[in-house]
């Protein structure tokens, strides 16, 4: 099972990078989806799999909204994050009135979670094209902590491993996740 761990401060152009490729062994990249070309048509280009490329973006969308969360959880505001880049409905408004309460509380969140999103559903033929995000989020290392003091206040019982599930939608401006909820009673 391969696990991409955001990475704070990097692009969102280098984050969609890392959902594009998937860490092997060793710190090796390994490319997903790639494919030799054909044996008898060495010049011949393969057709591309209109699935596989809304997978691939759908991906990279779902990342960067996490990357923007993980910034914006991590600076307590949503000044100079993109996150609509990424999200829009009801994920955009909970993961920004999220950071705003936390912030309004004197919380804010440190470290990184760990994903591994897949793609479990996808309707290229729906109007809107429609996609469902299935992600074991392992959060053991992001923990919520006071502002001012630095003390970690993460409950123990919310340190583990738990299952997110997102929609995308298809529009003007490509790919969006529209809803994501984290079901902490459901580990994963």
């Amino acid at each position: 099972m391969m696990t991409r761990q955001l990475r704070r401060g990097l692009p969102p152009v280098i984050c969609a990078l890392f959902a594009l490729t998937g860490c092997a062994q060793s710190g090796q990249v390994a490319q997903v989806g790639s494919a030799p070309p054909a044996a008898d048509s060495p010049t011949a280009s393969p057709t591309p799999d209109p699935a596989q490329a809304a997978t691939t973006e759908i991906l990279a969308i779902y990342t960067g909204m996490r990357q923007a969360q993980v910034t914006a959880e991590d600076s307590g505001t949503m000044q100079n994050v993109s996150l609509g880049d990424y999200a829009a409905g009801t994920a955009l408004i909970s993961i920004t009135s999220g950071v705003g309460q936390d912030a309004a509380n004197g919380w804010r969140m440190v470290g990184l979670p760990q994903l591994d999103p897949k793609v479990t559903a996808l309707d290229l033929n729906s109007r809107p094209p429609t996609a469902t995000i299935t992600d074991c989020m392992n959060v053991s290392g992001w923990h919520m902590v006071d502002q001012f003091t630095g003390k970690d206040i993460t409950a123990p019982s919310t340190r583990s491993s738990f299952l997110s599930v997102s929609q995308a939608q298809l529009g003007q401006d490509g790919w969006r996740i529209t809803e994501t909820e984290v079901n902490r009673s459901k580990p994963c």
